[in-house]
């Protein structure tokens, strides 16, 4: 009886282990294919490029917080209450849109006082303390980071956001060796 519980457990911790590496290689491989499906079609290429709304508008906490912060629905309808939409189809390429469609959905989530349950894309590891704050105070674009976000109908991660990569960007732009040495030193980054 026990050499069966046993080898039942290990085979459901078999299952359970292959799944959850299952799903987060599918959730990799498709944020650096073509980026997650969002519960609203927000293409960035309209908003960031062809509209020229600044990163910082929408994510107004990116200079004060350790987290960019996700527009609310209330940020979106500040404009979306007098930017009502087309009723007729956008097309680019193999992107279409209708965007009376996405902002009806908006007005849904406004209507009922929910957020967007937006699909987060970028991921940074939850033992790294990381803030957008300093980089932006040195000038770096949000796209060093992101990518050309405002050529993106759909934003995906072009860059894995993990340690070895940080530490490239850092010894590229360091000032000089004494900001160097604080800079890939661990505490700047890790609790």
């Amino acid at each position: 009886m026990k050499k069966g519980f046993k080898d039942g457990m290990a085979a459901i911790l078999l299952v359970a282990a292959i799944t959850i590496v299952s799903v987060i290689s599918s959730r990799d491989a498709q944020s650096e294919s073509e980026g997650p499906t969002q519960p609203i079609f927000f293409s960035h290429k309209i908003h960031a490029g062809e509209n020229q709304i600044p990163c910082e508008y929408c994510h107004s906490y990116v200079a004060v917080s350790a987290k960019p912060g996700i527009p609310s629905v209330q940020k979106c309808m500040g404009c979306h209450t007098h930017i009502p939409g087309k009723d007729e189809l956008y097309e680019d390429g193999p992107v279409k849109i209708n965007f009376q469609t996405e902002i009806n959905k908006l007005k849904d989530y406004w209507d009922k006082k929910t957020p967007i349950p937006w699909v987060k894309v970028h991921y940074v590891a939850e033992h790294a303390r990381f803030k957008h704050k300093p980089h932006i105070r040195r000038g770096i674009e949000c796209s060093a980071c992101h990518g050309e976000v405002e050529n993106m109908h759909v934003v995906k991660r072009v860059n894995k956001l993990e340690m070895g990569w940080c530490i490239t960007c850092h010894e590229d732009n360091a000032k000089d060796d004494k900001e160097l040495q604080r800079l890939k030193d661990c505490l700047t980054c890790h609790y």
